[in-house]
């Protein structure tokens, strides 16, 4: 009989509930966790550097990551075989992998414009052919991290329903987050970084003409600060001001960035995140 008690405590009734409960935390953790370390870092740090609506690539992301992974962590539970689950999460990367190239290159310029109808006509994005081979990138790391957390749902959920303590609870399911913000931080180098290092620019070669309004500015440090690209704007600078990137090329290498004062829409071009031009596009409404 003893050999058999396990078998049958793990068909009782309260525990497959528990199991199926456990199921989709676990996954709601996943997909919250990568959201985290994707999108919402780049989000903080954009709402440092003036970023215009900053976390809304973040609640774009984080909300279906979230739906998702906790469906997938409960039929991981309830087919409760390791090797489905990993089958399950491995599908989940796909997806997942999708949101990292469409979410910041075509969704969310969609959901600005209808927040702000007047970036409709100011922001010119593109999706080339040559961003399949990031999704492609992007999928070989989700899979790696995110079929690997799959794995590991079964043996970890069985440990923690059986656990007495709340840490007991919890603590097989950290192991599985540290692989989410280790992976979700990786794909954040792929496309967010990128975008977000040019907005990053501007905004230090504004600070800096504001600081230093009025003063008389050694050639070479103007050079480094790139403040020859604001002589055509520089009487519509004001210090209240937003930033987003308005369109770039198939290696994000020249990026537009578009500014927001207080009278003027203006757009900057760089390369490699070193300020070129800047030149009015239109007034805010």
């Amino acid at each position: 009989m003893k050999l058999y008690l396990p078998e049958l405590t793990l068909t009782r009734p309260d525990i497959l509930r528990s199991k199926y409960a456990y199921g989709i935390w676990f996954g709601a953790a996943l997909g919250f966790t990568f959201s985290l370390f994707a999108w919402g870092i780049d989000a903080y740090i954009l709402s440092q550097i003036n970023g215009l609506y900053p976390w809304l690539k973040f609640l774009a992301g984080a909300i279906p990551c979230v739906v998702v992974g906790g469906l997938t962590g409960w039929l991981a539970a309830r087919l409760d075989k390791p090797i489905l689950a990993l089958l399950l999460w491995a599908i989940v990367a796909s997806f997942f992998a999708w949101l990292t190239i469409s979410l910041p290159l075509q969704i969310t310029p969609r959901v600005l414009s209808v927040v702000e109808p007047q970036l409709k006509d100011l922001l010119h994005y593109t999706y080339y052919e040559a961003f399949s081979s990031r999704f492609g990138i992007a999928y070989v790391w989700l899979a790696i991290f995110v079929s690997l957390a799959g794995l590991l749902q079964i043996p970890l959920s069985d440990s923690a329903i059986f656990s007495t303590s709340f840490f007991g609870k919890v603590s097989p399911m950290l192991v599985t987050l540290v692989l989410m913000a280790i992976c979700g931080t990786i794909v954040d180098s792929l496309n967010n970084e990128l975008l977000r290092s040019p907005v990053d620019s501007v905004d230090k070669t504004l600070q800096f003409f504001l600081d230093h309004q009025g003063e008389k500015i050694d050639v070479l440090e103007s050079r480094r600060m790139h403040l020859f690209a604001l002589r055509v704007v520089e009487g519509l600078i004001t210090p209240q001001r937003r930033f987003i990137v308005s369109g770039y090329d198939e290696y994000l290498e020249q990026v537009q960035v578009l500014a927001r004062f207080e009278n003027a829409w203006v757009e900057c071009d760089l390369v490699v995140s070193q300020l070129l031009s800047c030149e009015q596009v239109g007034h805010p409404r």
